[in-house]
């Protein structure tokens, strides 16, 4: 049983105690926790040198000295030339009756597991927040072209991630146009013509934007439903683009209303870039400034391949075959 007078020194990792009867010898342990290697080593250097001199000390039977393991703290101690010791606050350790060491322990413990469930209850705070951010966002861009629309199912981090990845621009930018005409025909085409991204920005859509996200990390697929809302009302206005133009008897008016609508679809498309996922385009992104510069390249290339569009369909509506 534990003396009265009797003291250890105890720290904590997280919640996790460490208790010793020499303070260098826990300073050591928390050190090699918190990965600070500097000050691991000046720890151990103390304990070493005491250690020398108990053995020097025994080697010269000087039988009533100290055993060389004072109290006597280290903490403020200067951390070696050219090497920086990260200060952090798990180096704290106390002097601790041995008696009242279960006490503090559990004391220590409960404030721990306290501040802990205030940071989850914060982090929750915020997830919550920015659900409902991405929601009012994701509502007001689609309303830009559909002023009626309403999530038929809550649009929140379901879990789910993709084996593949999450691609920063949407897939479906690279055989847009080609499945637009098949749509119409209600058949493939297979017109022969190129689509109108090269194979380099077909490929790092593909391949290169891709990201993984963890389960534990906050990512909500809106792109998914922003993205293919436009792409529906899109394909309607060229549906009926390529119908005035191949139909007799339509006159300039109804073709220019025609043309004029997908215009303005496609232009707020490129606005809000409808199909570049954020979560995505941020992680991807991170603070690199190359990665900035490479997203923005491939981006405009989609940018102007949506602006562009009447160049692809001056091509194919001359070639498609209608149904009589």
């Amino acid at each position: 049983m534990a003396s009265a007078g009797s003291h250890v020194w105890v720290g904590f990792i997280e919640a996790l105690p460490v208790v010793g009867s020499v303070k260098e010898a826990v300073e050591w342990v928390l050190a090699v926790a918190a990965d600070d290697s500097a000050l691991a080593k000046e720890k151990l250097d103390v304990i070493n040198g005491r250690l020398r001199r108990v053995l020097k000390l025994k080697e010269n039977r000087c039988s009533g000295s100290s055993s060389g393991y004072s109290s006597q703290s280290t903490s403020g101690s200067s951390t070696p030339v050219g090497k920086k010791s990260s200060g952090l606050t798990a180096m704290h350790v106390e002097s601790i009756p041995e008696i009242n060491l279960m006490a503090h322990i559990i004391e220590v413990m409960g404030k721990h597991d306290k501040k802990k469930a205030q940071q989850s209850a914060r982090l929750e705070a915020a997830r919550t927040n920015e659900v409902i951010r991405v929601q009012e966002e994701t509502k007001r861009k689609i309303r830009q072209i559909n002023q009626n629309f309403e999530f038929s199912a809550p649009l929140v981090d379901d879990g789910k991630r993709a084996r593949r990845g999450e691609h920063v621009i949407n897939n479906d930018v690279i055989t847009f146009y080609q499945k637009t005409v098949d749509d119409f025909m209600n058949q493939q085409t297979n017109l022969g013509i190129d689509g109108p991204l090269d194979t380099d920005t077909e490929n790092s859509i593909m391949k290169e934007l891709v990201v993984h996200f963890d389960e534990n990390e906050l990512y909500i697929n809106a792109n998914a439903l922003i993205y293919g809302e436009f792409c529906r009302i899109l394909k309607r206005a060229l549906r009926q683009f390529l119908t005035v133009h191949r139909q007799g008897g339509r006159s300039q008016e109804d073709k220019d209303d025609a043309q004029n609508e997908v215009t303005h679809i496609i232009q707020i498309m490129n606005d809000i870039k409808a199909y570049v996922d954020h979560f995505a385009k941020v992680k991807w992104i991170g603070n690199k400034s190359l990665r900035q510069t490479r997203f923005e390249k491939i981006q405009q290339k989609v940018e102007t391949m949506f602006t562009n569009w009447t160049q692809y369909f001056d091509i194919v509506r001359d070639k498609l075959e209608f149904p009589a």
